[in-house]
């Protein structure tokens, strides 16, 4: 969905646009996430593994305005998009205005309406961008988005970007935002270990109110996709289901998920 201000064109006001959240943090009472209101993404069931640093400098450029830029990349599935919705989650409990943009999301394909989107951004707060590559390569909105990332430098907000390589490898013809890209503390997302994905897994489910035994997560990691967010649906899949049918979450219950053929 899209939440504009009160000064959106006539025309943007009622339109729905997944994946772009624009400024009113403080005047909705949440925000609006595209995930389900028992798992919300936070720093509090992001599984750190070998992410120390950047989930701590994340917060602090929530929580205190520094540092300005932070690009983190990583492969599909590597938690990005779940610490930039932290980061808004967090922003909403300081009280602080927050910006999230997907820029995969289709409706920004027409740079017209993208630069009407963007010029609605609160550029002196928090903005979190997100699927940067989807941009890469096309002219018009490579000038929109350095544009966009002036206007939040001259004015004083902080900016999260999002992408699925190094910026200097991400495809952009435009040698300024390449450079801007880069001025900024550069992380790469570390991928979780077997065990991590366990412990993540565990955490995941604790946080749901879950039960699920440990015989049961090694049986979902060794028969199903090892990318957390893949993980992540599948846990919430086998969470409804089994409110739904009120059975206990065992072997031969996750086999209906996993592999149907062998479910009685």
């Amino acid at each position: 969905m899209i939440l504009l201000p009160s000064k959106a064109p006539h025309n943007l006001k009622h339109q729905t646009i997944p994946l772009i959240f624009l400024k009113p943090v403080t005047t909705s009472p949440q925000i609006p996430l595209p995930i389900s209101d028992g798992d919300k993404s936070s720093f509090d069931n992001f599984w750190v593994g070998h992410n120390t640093e950047l989930t701590s400098v994340l917060q602090s450029c929530v929580t205190t305005g520094a540092p300005k830029l932070i690009y983190i990349y990583g492969p599909e599935g590597s938690g990005k998009s779940h610490l930039l919705f932290a980061a808004m989650r967090l922003a909403k409990q300081e009280v602080s205005n927050g910006t999230f943009l997907s820029l995969a999301d289709p409706n920004l394909e027409n740079p017209e309406q993208a630069s009407v989107l963007l010029e609605m951004v609160d550029v002196a707060h928090l903005v979190c961008i997100d699927d940067l590559g989807a941009w890469a390569g096309d002219s018009e909105r490579e000038r929109l988005l350095f544009t966009l990332f002036e206007q939040i430098r001259h004015n004083g907000g902080e900016l999260l970007i999002a992408g699925d390589r190094a910026p200097d490898k991400m495809g952009f013809k435009l040698f300024d935002l390449v450079s801007r890209l880069g001025s900024g503390l550069i992380y790469p997302v570390q991928a979780l270990s077997d065990e991590q994905c366990f412990e993540a897994i565990k955490l995941r489910a604790k946080v749901r109110g879950l039960r699920i035994d440990d015989e049961v997560v090694r049986y979902m990691l060794a028969r199903s996709s090892r990318e957390p967010s893949k993980l992540f649906e599948l846990l919430d899949t086998i969470d409804q289901t089994s409110l739904i049918e009120k059975r206990r979450i065992t072997i031969p219950f996750l086999q209906k998920f996993i592999n149907p053929s062998a479910a009685g």
